[in-house]
């Protein structure tokens, strides 16, 4: 059995994660504290969060834990992501100089990215929350992008409340740029924002920081696309681990170990986050999957059967959509995929 090592990497975290946070009494109702002040989780590692405050004016970073009882209104869920508004009880450490803080509650997420956690059945990891935009990193080339993998993410944005952006990175390594516009003419028709960018050149980056601005935007996408790359242009300096892709596998190598959230100079907030190759679905079974395809929207409400599934069922007027090329083909191909993953 060949190893996967981001199934080890996910499934390591979450172990982690669950023993840090083990005997924290979590309660939905819970009495908070009147010393308690609100915070922002920028990076949650294990028991430990970076979280920004304000203080007399000015935003501090506080480190904090969390211990004893913790009031949440998410339950089987991540219990404190980044972008999270927690509230945080201040104390001071022992130089007497430094605040240090205890999380004691988590607010609702107004936004968020999830999907079902490795190794946890009905578990959902959350990545981040309350932001603005997904922006779905992928490339031309090295490797090549991935439109179900795509798909995924847009169907995840939409359940998290998310707006999807799709960037299109490495452009650079291809004198055919109008074939992908062909390819991804899809996305647009869903009117999907995409941008064709080089972070290797340059190309795009003006663009992608202008349409970023005032916003908090989740950079995610699969390992070796060069979003580190990507993220170390807009924040303007070289705080990103780059390392080239795998000869030998072409897969690429993780360069981001957690989730975390940066600022940049031109006022857009970046959660930027490590590479995957998997996208277990979230909070959405069979019979609502279609729904999500809005390309399927026009003709789905004219099918025999109230209940229709779009796949086996006579009379079904999306397949006859996909058979009349009214509905792209790859992505209908995509449907019976992600169908075909999902539970009743």
């Amino acid at each position: 059995m060949k190893f996967d090592k981001e199934k080890y990497l996910n499934k390591r975290e979450n172990i982690r994660q669950t023993n840090a946070f083990r005997g924290k009494l979590v309660n939905t109702k819970a009495t908070i504290s009147e010393k308690a002040i609100s915070g922002i989780a920028l990076s949650v590692i294990g028991n430990s969060i970076l979280a920004e405050i304000e203080l007399n004016n000015k935003n501090v970073l506080v480190n904090c834990s969390v211990s004893g009882k913790i009031s949440s209104p998410n339950k089987n869920s991540t219990l404190i992501a980044v972008g999270d508004s927690i509230k945080i009880v201040l104390s001071q450490n022992s130089n007497n100089e430094k605040f240090i803080g205890r999380v004691v509650a988590v607010e609702e997420r107004n936004t968020k990215l999830s999907r079902y956690a490795v190794g946890k059945k009905n578990f959902e990891h959350v990545i981040a929350s309350n932001f603005d935009y997904l922006m779905i990193v992928v490339s031309t080339f090295q490797p090549n992008y991935n439109k179900r993998f795509i798909d995924r993410l847009v169907i995840a944005s939409e359940i998290g409340g998310i707006k999807p952006i799709i960037v299109i990175n490495k452009i650079d390594l291809t004198e055919d740029l109008a074939f992908f516009f062909d390819d991804l003419k899809i996305y647009k028709e869903l009117e999907i924002p995409i941008f064709y960018i080089s972070s290797l050149a340059g190309n795009g980056i003006d663009e992608i920081k202008e349409f970023t601005k005032n916003k908090i935007s989740l950079f995610f996408g699969p390992s070796g696309v060069g979003k580190s790359t990507l993220i170390n242009l807009l924040l303007g300096e070289y705080t990103q681990e780059i390392r080239e892709i795998s000869e030998r596998t072409n897969k690429g190598q993780h360069t981001t170990s957690f989730v975390k959230m940066l600022k940049t100079n031109f006022g857009a907030k970046i959660i930027d986050s490590p590479g995957v190759r998997e996208f277990a679905l979230w909070d959405i079974d069979k019979q609502n999957l279609a729904l999500h395809f809005h390309d399927f929207d026009k003709y789905r409400q004219n099918c025999k059967y109230y209940a229709c599934t779009h796949i086996h069922e006579p009379d079904c007027a999306v397949i006859q959509a996909v058979e009349d090329g009214q509905i792209d083909i790859e992505r209908y191909q995509s449907y019976l995929n992600i169908f075909d993953t999902l539970e009743e």
